[in-house]
């Protein structure tokens, strides 16, 4: 069975255990650019911004129909080229450089229940308190080699990964930050240290100024994680 078949029965089996009537799947934006990657990486982030309805985010972000959420995913799209190939930061995304790399990446919401355009801190804890088995089946099907938590602040997902999914023999106490970045090592059956670290939501705020020296920090921390446990 394909991840993507694991990852849909998966998702079947969440929304009719957990008796929500919507849900919002995720995951493995395209299972065949994954298998080629050399580092797998998993975004994880809050909530998706759709209120009352069932929707696949990986088929709506890989359509190419909308520009809609264009900071969030170009953002995603840049730290990937950061993570695997280096380089220098790419000002102008297109729709087709978006999809180029996010086709080889994972990302998945704590809340698969949509939401506003804010999410709130305590309602994604509740959510994942609640469903903390199913995320963790989740991210285990993915076997990653880094997992970048996407918002900083209260209520970080890297704290929720940390505090409430994961049991303590599974996580690493918080390491010494790399430039101002909290993480920490997940062990996921065979696969021993996968980092995971908190860094900020790509939806924030900011000119290109700002988005080039997230870029260029996220570069850093790959190299960084890359020479110790990678």
């Amino acid at each position: 069975m394909s991840i993507k078949e694991k990852e849909q029965e998966l998702f079947r089996e969440w929304k009719e255990q957990q008796g929500y009537p919507y849900f919002i799947s995720d995951g493995l934006m395209d299972e065949s650019e994954w298998n080629q990657q050399k580092c797998k990486i998993l975004f994880v982030l809050k909530e998706a911004n759709w209120e009352g309805a069932n929707a696949d985010l990986c088929e709506f972000l890989l359509s190419e129909k909308s520009s809609e959420y264009w900071k969030t995913w170009n953002n995603i799209a840049r730290w990937t080229k950061a993570v695997l190939e280096g380089g220098d930061y790419q000002k102008s995304v297109s729709k087709a450089d978006k999809s180029y790399w996010i086709r080889k990446i994972a990302a998945m919401n704590l809340k698969k229940v949509g939401g506003d355009s804010v999410a709130e801190d305590d309602t994604i804890r509740s959510y994942a308190q609640r469903d903390k088995s199913y995320l963790k089946r989740q991210i285990t099907l993915y076997e990653p080699d880094i997992i970048i938590c996407c918002g900083r602040g209260e209520g970080k997902n890297a704290d929720i990964l940390h505090d409430i999914v994961f049991d303590l023999d599974e996580v690493s106490e918080w390491k010494e930050p790399i430039l101002q970045y909290n993480y920490f090592l997940l062990s996921l059956g065979k696969k021993k240290n996968i980092p995971v670290v908190s860094f900020y939501h790509p939806q924030m705020r900011g000119s290109h100024t700002l988005f080039e020296k997230r870029f260029e920090e996220m570069k850093c921390i790959a190299a960084t994680l890359r020479e110790r446990y990678m």
